[in-house]
């Protein structure tokens, strides 16, 4: 078996046990925004806990991003260019703050502030429990990745030939 073989049959295993436990309505979970959360991991190219906390603080700030600019936009419906002006502040300072370096994955700032924009429209509450709902779901999306990572490692180890 070639390591993307694993990788795939790992990746199935673990992102079907995620759909399953996202789907128990008591813990409020929401199977997309883990995958969003899945994605950064991986989309980070680091592995492991380095791989989680680039795609954490990354998504942290984006989801921080969102927050503020719908808070922003928000205190003035009535000027709809206050909206565009914040997506122009918000997508700026999304790539400018990749200066400092946990916060260096700007991909991963985008996929939060989108998550948080596309939760939203969901008809989510971000200035109430909703909130939690959604950074929960997207920092278990980091564990969803390592464990697609990790289980790849495994089952290559064990049942995998390196590729010539």
């Amino acid at each position: 078996m070639s390591f993307i073989v694993a990788l795939s049959l790992s990746t199935g295993i673990c992102c079907g046990i995620w759909a399953l436990i996202a789907s128990f309505t008591s813990l409020h979970l929401v199977t997309w925004i883990g995958f969003a959360g899945c994605t950064a991991y991986f989309a980070s190219g680091r592995h492991g806990l380095d791989g989680i906390k680039s795609a954490f603080f990354a998504l942290m700030s984006g989801v921080l991003s969102a927050i503020i600019a719908v808070w922003i936009s928000g205190r003035f419906p009535e000027i709809g260019a206050v909206a565009i002006l914040m997506t122009g502040v918000i997508s700026g300072t999304m790539c400018l703050q990749s200066v400092a370096k946990p916060l260096w994955f700007i991909p991963g700032a985008f996929i939060g502030c989108f998550s948080t924009f596309a939760f939203l429209s969901s008809g989510a509450n971000l200035f109430g429990p909703d909130i939690i709902t959604h950074i929960l779901s997207l920092s278990l999306g980091t564990i969803l990745a390592v464990s697609c990572d990790k289980g790849a490692g495994l089952l290559f180890k064990h049942f995998g030939k390196e590729e010539v």
